[in-house]
Order: structure tokens, then sequence, then C-alpha cells
């Protein structure tokens, strides 16, 4: 059995250390990019709900046609909208819009709640099932985690049509 000796220098093994380090960082950074999305180039929009109403994107219609278009589309009444809505949070509405969010139809519903936050509820402009509850407090509602299992899938947002005028407020 032969054994082989050999040395390097200093230098030489700087070199190898260095190539082993480039080496790994790019392959990780590979990795890494395979497996997170980018911000770039996507239309993921979080939270996550989908709609009974699929609808595309109206960049070439005015603001007036594409609110025409989208209220169309819808099943429901912007005021079946904010009965769907007061039956999750208790308050007055203060705003309904007519929206494509997520790549489907929804109303947001703003609903000013007693102590004064207001709450945007994502009525299914489809169903009237109500998709999600969001509020200024930054706190999430109990009730989205369950309506995010129910609709866990991401699709591209849109933009918004303001579909009624604003109401009000009632105090």
């Amino acid at each position: 059995m032969r054994i082989w000796k050999f040395s390097i220098g200093l230098k030489t093994a700087a070199v190898i250390a260095a190539l082993i380090m480039a080496v790994s960082i790019g392959a990780f950074a590979v990795a890494t990019s395979n497996t997170t999305t980018s911000s770039v180039g996507s239309d993921l929009q979080s939270p996550g709900y989908v709609g009974s109403i699929k609808v595309d994107q109206y960049d070439n219609l005015g603001e007036g046609q594409e609110a025409k278009a989208l209220q169309s589309l819808a099943k429901i009444t912007p005021e079946q909208a904010k009965s769907a809505a007061l039956s999750k949070v208790n308050g007055s509405v203060v705003k309904v819009e007519l929206d494509n969010e997520n790549g489907y139809l929804v109303y947001s519903v703003e609903v000013k709640t007693g102590n004064g936050i207001i709450k945007d509820v994502k009525v299914d402009a489809g169903d009237g099932k109500v998709l999600y509850v969001d509020g200024e407090s930054g706190v999430e509602e109990e009730s989205n985690k369950e309506l995010e299992k129910e609709t866990s899938k991401d699709s591209s947002d849109s933009d918004s049509i303001n579909e009624e005028v604003e109401q009000e407020d009632e105090n």
C-alpha cells in the first residue's frame, strides 16, 4: 500500500478555501431562490381568499366602464353585502365598494364598530359569504382563521372600483 504525501503552500490552501466558500454560497443562493417567492413580478396578495366569481383585469377600460362591467357580474346587491358584513361585525356601515381582489369579485364593506374601529369586511359578490374581516386595530379576527382554512388559495390582485357613495356617519 502506498501513501501519497504532498504539501501545498499557505497561499494555495487559502485559494482552495475561498473557492469552496464561493461555491457553497452560490449553491445556497440558488437553492433559496428556487423555494421562495419574490415580490418582484408577483401579484399575490395576502390574505388569500377565494371568491365565487373570477374576474379578469380591465386595464383597457375607463373607470366608469370598469365599474359597470364589474357590477354586471355581481350576483348580490350592495344592500345584501352590507347585511352579510353586519352579521359578522356589529356597527354601522361607512362605505361599500365593489372590488376585484385576488382575481375575484368581492364587496369591501367598511364597518365602524361601537368603539370607533373601522373593520374592512370582504363579502363574496357571488354568494354573499363573508370571506375576510380586517380591522385597523392590527388584531386579526378569530373568524378569519376559520375563513382562511376554507379559502387558502392565493390569486392575482387587481384594482378596486368605488361602487356606492360613502354614507354619512349615523352618530
